[in-house]
This record gives structure tokens, C-alpha cells and sequence, in this order.
């Protein structure tokens, strides 16, 4: 599978390439862009064609400028259209298939300037074209036909490629999709040891991939000073949370009885906080964190996390606290 790299494009590094073009690597000349007067008017289709193939397949890059025996040609100028060549070849390459390609990259490798020795003409550019491979393929060209890199070449696919791409395994894509107060803070000034506040959050995560998530399990960690005994109680009455508990924090899990389709969005967990004189502090201070992690599948674990003191409804509690221990 083709991985771009975070090495930035230059000259030197096209020309540690190699002449070879491969399921990975397409060269064009750039007379497959310019004609020397004007833009290419088979560009639009040519284009479409080397996009769909490189995002049906296993990703890759197109390389504008240089020609097939992998010299750099002179390069297209850089203002074929007022905007830019680059911002205009984004454009075209966005609408180059349906559906339209979310993610890709165009990066422009100008002539050095100044007494630099180049194969690249001043005003010119090699652009580069990254692909990644598509979680919305198959992609369809202009004209109406499916591509796929074969043995260094775009070529169309038949209907069992087509098939088999759109029965492609992928992970799910299970995340938190919000989490916050419910309902006003529940009030206590009955115990012995001072005023207290609980505050209740409930969770929701949602499927924003296009695969069937069979296995679907989450967590919400909690610091453990903001956990007593009652507080415990309550986070333990929804079917089918467990808690564990290690130094610093205590985490409520729960695996989700059914599958999550996906775009679907549900509740997944209810957790309270307790907050008293002893811990407001905590909780002012920004280090009180509500953190999850979401499971689904052989995915990656999803993480993330907020700080309760972002959140005006705990900024209530806390000052609510703090007013009910003064007047004590």
C-alpha cells in the first residue's frame, strides 16, 4: 500500500526516484498538461482517469513535469490559470471522479531561483500528485468507466474488480461522538463531612465509516478523587458497566450488546462526578480530566479527553461547593 512520506518534494529527491514507473508511480510529461500555448484539452479526462485508478487501488503518485525515462522536461509554468497552477489542478483533481476524492495532496517544486543549476525553467514547476488509497471507492472517471493500476498501467476494471473493491474489509470507524452535563447538578448538604454536588455526563458514540461495526466497546476514565462510594453506585446501574480501578483513576466500562451501522449515533454511557471541598481544587486547575477510549472491532483504539473545567455546568458546581463551604 503506498504511504506517503513526510519528507518534503525538491529536485534532488525527484531525481533519487529512479526511471521507473510502477503500481505506485505514473510520470507525465508536461505536455500532458500544456500544450506550449495552452492548457491540454484532453487534461480533464486524462487526469480523471489516473485519479480513479490510484484511489480504487492501493494509493499513489502522479509526477507532472517529468517524462517517462524520469528527467524533469523543464516543468509547467506555475500561472496557467490567475490562481495557480497548483490551487487549479486541486480543483480539477477534486471533481475528477464520483464520488469526489476527499483526501489528496498537490505539491509544486518551483525552480531554486537565484544561480542554482536546475532542469526546472524559471516560472516553471514539477507538481506531484499524492493519492492515498479510498474508503469511498470506487471511484468513477469522466467517462463513465472504473480504473485500477495493473502492472504499472491504468486500466479499466471489469465488474468482478468492481465488486470486489466495494466488498473491501475495512476497519470501522467508531469514535466519540459527544459527551457533556445532563440534566442540573444534584445537591447535597446533608453529609457530615460538607456540602457536595454531583454531576451528571452521559456519552454517545457514532459509526462515521462505511463498515458494519460488529464488536463495539467503550470506557470513560475518571479521576479517582472525583469518584466516592455514591458516586460509584450510580455509575454502576446502567447494564453491563464494569469498573476497574488503578492508582490516580477509576474507568467505567461498557461493551455494547449490538452492532453499530454505519452514520448510526447512540447513548453509550452515563457516568456521574462528585465534588466536594476536598477536590474543587482538582477541578480548577485544569488537571481533572474526563478521558475515553472507544473499541471497535481489529481498529485502532479511538481516544481523547476534555477538561471538566471547561465545561460551565461544572464551573457552577465547583463555585456552589465553594459558597456552601464558606457559609458552613
Amino acid at each position: 500500500m503506498f504511504r506517503p512520506t513526510q519528507e518534503p518534494w525538491t529536485e534532488a529527491r525527484l531525481a533519487e526516484l529512479g526511471p521507473y514507473e510502477h503500481d505506485f508511480q505514473e510520470y507525465k510529461g508536461s505536455g500532458w498538461v500544456w500544450t506550449g500555448k495552452e492548457v491540454a484539452p484532453w487534461l480533464q479526462g486524462a487526469i480523471s482517469k489516473q485519479v480513479s485508478a490510484f484511489s480504487n487501488g492501493a494509493g499513489g503518485r502522479i509526477i507532472i513535469g517529468v517524462d517517462d525515462a524520469g528527467q524533469v522536461d523543464g516543468g509547467v509554468p506555475t500561472d496557467l490559470k490567475p490562481s495557480g497552477t497548483r490551487e487549479w489542478l486541486e480543483d480539477i483533481i477534486t471533481d475528477a471522479v464520483a464520488p469526489r476524492l476527499a483526501r489528496f495532496n498537490v505539491f509544486e517544486i518551483p525552480h531554486p531561483g537565484g544561480l542554482f543549476r536546475s532542469a526546472i525553467l524559471p516560472g516553471h514547476a514539477v507538481y506531484v500528485v499524492e493519492i492515498p488509497p479510498s474508503d469511498d471507492a470506487p471511484h468513477q472517471a469522466l467517462d463513465h468507466r472504473y480504473y485500477l493500476r495493473i502492472a504499472g498501467k491504468s486500466r479499466p476494471m471489469n465488474h468482478i474488480h468492481v465488486q470486489d473493491i466495494l466488498r473491501r474489509s475495512r476497519h470501522p470507524e467508531v469514535t466519540m461522538a459527544r459527551v457533556g452535563p445532563y440534566g442540573e447538578p444534584e445537591t447535597d448538604s446533608t453529609d457530615p463531612r460538607g456540602p457536595r454536588v454531583f454531576v451528571s455526563f452521559r456519552a454517545f458514540i457514532g459509526n462515521r465509516g462505511r463498515s458494519l461495526a460488529r464488536h463495539v466497546g467503550g470506557e470513560i476514565l475518571l479521576p479517582r478523587a472525583l469518584v466516592g462510594r455514591e458516586v460509584r453506585r450510580r455509575n454502576m446501574q446502567l447494564d453491563g458497566v464494569h469498573a476497574t480501578q488503578r492508582p490516580g483513576d477509576i474507568t467505567f466500562f461498557r461493551y455494547h450488546p449490538t452492532p453499530l451501522f454505519p452514520s448510526q449515533e447512540i447513548f453509550f454511557l452515563q457516568v456521574w462526578i462528585g465534588l466536594h471541598r476536598a477536590n474543587v481544587d482538582l477541578v480548577r486547575s485544569g488537571a481533572a480530566r474526563l478521558r475515553w477510549r472507544v473499541y471497535a472491532d481489529d481498529a485502532v483504539p479511538r481516544t481523547g479527553e476534555v477538561q471538566l473545567a471547561e465545561f460551565g455546568l461544572v464551573q457552577r458546581a465547583v463555585s456552589w461547593v465553594s459558597r456552601s463551604g464558606r457559609a458552613s
